[in-house]
């Protein structure tokens, strides 16, 4: 076969894969109708122009006509420096043609702050899900009142955009016309010369970082207007980088433009569902745990947006012309050294820039490593992602050594010998609960329900000691939160957004585990009722001393609420597990459980969950209605677990405490939290907060305890046992009194004041000493002085 009848014949099969792509691609769209409600708009123009100031008094009224019988939103942009604590209310209000009001709300002022990305514009989304009638007038009324003065608020645009929830039929019956088109256009004969082709060949491999740039910040719904050129350019540097690896490997430009455009495209859709279901972007640690993912992704919703449907049209188009033009060879023979030298260049340029902080701070880029979604929108998913890559390692604290290290924890290693000698003879039993996604929403806002979620654990104060706890953790990371739990060690020391049991639990370490097996616990058994390889845990629960690992085939016809094993269901087996170590041995009993009942995925009905909670005001929607009834489960299931302990002789020392809050949908949080004038961290942190409790069935003293993380929380307990602890336990115990908040992105001091972690350079010396104690602890190997960490060594 000649070299020409062959490229007809890869063009010929190229052509029909297309239109077999096409045609699927057309069918899914078809199916894909209900993603075009929602999207009508229209914008107004006030008779305020941009830059003018917002001050009390300040006034607009602005006639339209209702297109649709839904409307759903408003959307303005407003510029104000001083955030959520800005002082001040903007009322809105719409009224009809009678003059009669039909909706309204007093906006504090420091919700005007909480910009949201939406329709690829930042702007202030206000929720109004009002029915109106189409066709009428009315007027949409803003006043702002008790604005204090010098507050500089301004309006950035003199325009304000109304969204209906109505069908659009042009935009969708393009789409289908698009894909159409695109079917029938391969068909037509390419009537370009050789030489035209090549050229075009060439510049559409030239043009491929662009195309990956526009396509992965549709995705995102990000303006790429927003990032500005100088940002474009580092993302434009990591696709070019992508494409020359490409090129390199398959020496074809058709090819390496097609591998570019599907990698970017993957990534996007993992990066927005993963965003969507978790709160924050998709990063290179999280690869370690695709495979805890996938133990559950089938719990989620997969809805999809019209710029994802838009993008699909756009990568098939992509592909389709990189098909129509023939594919030539690259370099031959040693002229292959050309691109592998160029690759060679990008990557360079590449480490220099993305491998270090200083690298990046050089142009400006900061990375947010607790909340990478921030910087994503800001400069660009490819920058921050390449940035993120050397999070990866855990560097040596700066004046670390193993002396250093002795010599902070020469005080404790000597309190914990003398208080070890006071500790009790009777040994509790002790039972600790993580309990998944389980929070009290209340710290939020306030918001009315039907019935109270969570009345036992609320109302329990006898021979209690409750509170609230920050974690590092929110919407997901489950085991990060067991992690800081019985290791005592902070998730601010390791890279950001990694999962410790995946990248940095190599080696044996101390925990709460081999603190109360070192003194004769039996049991040591952890329990998980669900799938056992999640988060490496099959391997890194014997590191942490557990001698015996439950999950779910160790239970037979289970009850289940949703697809998961219910609380009251793994309580009973806590109960069953307690029984059978008890008729063997009369030594305490320890185990440590996770559970799974509140895991994500709130958005589907099922036939096995009766919802006895629902929001009764505005901020009522399905998925948190949901969540509450799950919490009332749990709730339910924790009184049947304290009243059969209750009764037990033996005293029995049990802490529950949640993992994270749930990533519920934006309306709930922007109603709720919509009163909350707190600083922009400490409104950032409502969402890290979770109760925990700590009940003993014998007396002990009660307390209430404002704010804690859970790198404390296992020697709290150890402090309520009474029993023996370790020079790291006694040390953790003294540092809480100093600062009794360090999670993977702020810090508290005694006075209950928080501050951001954004280098650790910038620590205190007492949280830099506490770093170091960790490094050692995790990291230092043969050199390290285990007697710290364990008992009896």
């Amino acid at each position: 076969m000649n070299l020409e009848k062959k490229k007809t014949q890869i063009s010929k099969y190229g052509r029909i894969v297309c239109v077999a792509l096409l045609i699927a691609y057309f069918i899914f769209a078809l199916t894909q109708s209900e993603t075009f409600k929602g999207e009508m708009f229209e914008t107004l123009s006030m008779d305020h122009k941009k830059g003018d100031m917002m001050e009390s008094g300040w006034e607009e009224n602005l006639e339209f006509q209702a297109d649709y019988g839904d409307l759903q939103q408003l959307e303005m942009s407003v510029y104000n420096p001083l955030g959520n604590i800005a002082k001040g209310t903007m009322a809105v209000w719409i009224t009809d043609e009678n003059n009669q009001t039909v909706w309204q709300e007093n906006i504090p002022m420091g919700r005007l702050s909480m910009a949201k990305y939406h329709k690829g514009i930042k702007g202030t989304v206000i929720s109004v899900q009002k029915k109106i009638h189409k066709g009428e007038t009315y007027k949409l009324h803003l006043k702002m009142k008790d604005v204090a003065k010098g507050q500089n608020i301004v309006l950035k645009s003199g325009k304000i955009t109304v969204y209906y929830n109505g069908f659009n039929l042009k935009k969708y019956s393009m789409l289908l016309a698009t894909i159409l088109l695109l079917s029938v256009l391969i068909f037509i004969p390419n009537p370009l010369s050789e030489t035209w082709n090549r050229w075009l060949s060439r510049g559409v491999f030239a043009v491929t970082p662009m195309f990956c740039y526009i396509l992965m910040e549709r995705f995102n719904s990000v303006s790429l207007r927003f990032i500005g050129l100088k940002y474009a350019l580092f993302n434009l540097l990591v696709y070019g980088t992508v494409l020359m690896l490409f090129y390199m490997v398959t020496n074809r430009t058709t090819w390496a433009a097609i591998l570019t455009v599907l990698t970017t495209s993957g990534l996007g859709l993992a990066n927005f569902y993963v965003t969507k279901f978790r709160g924050t972007s998709l990063m290179p640690v999280d690869f370690a745990t695709v495979g805890t993912a996938a133990n559950v992704a089938t719990e989620y919703k997969y809805d999809v947006n019209t710029a994802i449907l838009w993008n699909g049209v756009l990568i098939l188009g992509f592909i389709f012309v990189a098909v129509r033009l023939q594919c030539e060879k690259g370099f031959r023979g040693k002229k292959r050294v050309l691109p592998a030298g160029v690759f060679a260049v990008l990557m360079a340029v590449c480490f220099s820039i993305f491998s270090t902080n200083e690298g990046i701070q050089r142009f400006g880029i900061k990375v947010k490593v607790w909340n990478p979604t921030v910087s994503c929108n800001r400069y660009g998913y490819a920058t921050i992602f390449a940035s993120s890559i050397k999070f990866l390692v855990v560097e040596k604290p700066d004046g670390y050594s193993v002396e250093k290290v002795n010599e902070i924890m020469k005080p404790y290693v000597k309190k914990a010998e003398e208080d070890n000698k006071t500790v009790t003879k009777n040994k509790p039993n002790v039972i600790a609960i993580m309990n998944e996604a389980f929070s009290d929403l209340t710290v939020l806002g306030n918001f009315s329900t039907n019935q109270d979620a969570m009345p036992f654990i609320r109302n329990l104060t006898k021979d209690t000691v409750k509170g609230t706890m920050y974690m590092s953790s929110y919407g997901g990371q489950t085991a990060n939160s067991e992690f800081e739990f019985l290791t005592g060690n902070t998730m601010a020391f390791l890279p950001g957004g990694s999962v410790a049991y995946q990248y940095q639990v190599k080696d044996q370490l101390g925990s709460l585990t081999t603190t109360l097996k070192n003194q004769g616990y039996q049991g040591n058994l952890v329990l998980h009722p669900y799938k056992a390889n999640g988060y490496n845990r099959e391997n890194v629960y014997p590191l942490l001393g557990f001698s015996k690992y439950l999950a779910i085939d160790s239970f037979k016809n289970p009850q289940t609420v949703r697809s998961y094993i219910s609380d009251q269901e793994d309580f009973n087996k806590i109960i069953s597990e307690y029984e059978n170590a008890k008729k063997s041995s009369n030594d305490p009993f320890y185990m440590f459980n996770v559970t799974i009942q509140n895991h994500g995925g709130y958005d589907k009905d099922f036939a096995n969950f009766d919802q006895k909670i629902s929001i009764t005001d505005a901020s009522s929607t399905p998925s948190a209605n949901r969540y509450l009834s799950l919490i009332k489960k749990t709730d339910d299931a924790f009184k049947n677990l304290v009243s059969y302990f209750e009764k037990v002789k033996e005293p029995t020392v049990i802490v529950m405490f949640g993992d994270h809050q749930p990533k519920l949908p934006d309306s709930f949080y922007n109603k709720v939290m919509a009163k909350n004038q707190s600083s922009t961290i400490e409104r950032e942190q409502k969402k890290h907060q979770v109760p925990f409790v700590i009940w003993a069935n014998y007396d002990i003293k009660e307390e209430e305890i404002k704010a804690i993380s859970p790198n404390y929380l296992a020697s709290k307990v150890i402090q309520v046992c009474g029993i023996e602890k370790t020079p790291y336990e006694c040390y953790l115990q003294e540092l809480y009194k100093k600062y009794p908040v360090v999670t993977g992105s702020v810090y508290m001091d005694n006075k209950q004041n928080l501050y951001g972690i954004d280098s650790l350079n910038d620590l205190p010396e007492d949280l830099k000493e506490y770093q170091m104690v960790q490094y050692h602890h995790m990291f230092a190997k043969k050199q390290r002085n285990d007697s710290l960490f364990y008992l009896g060594k």
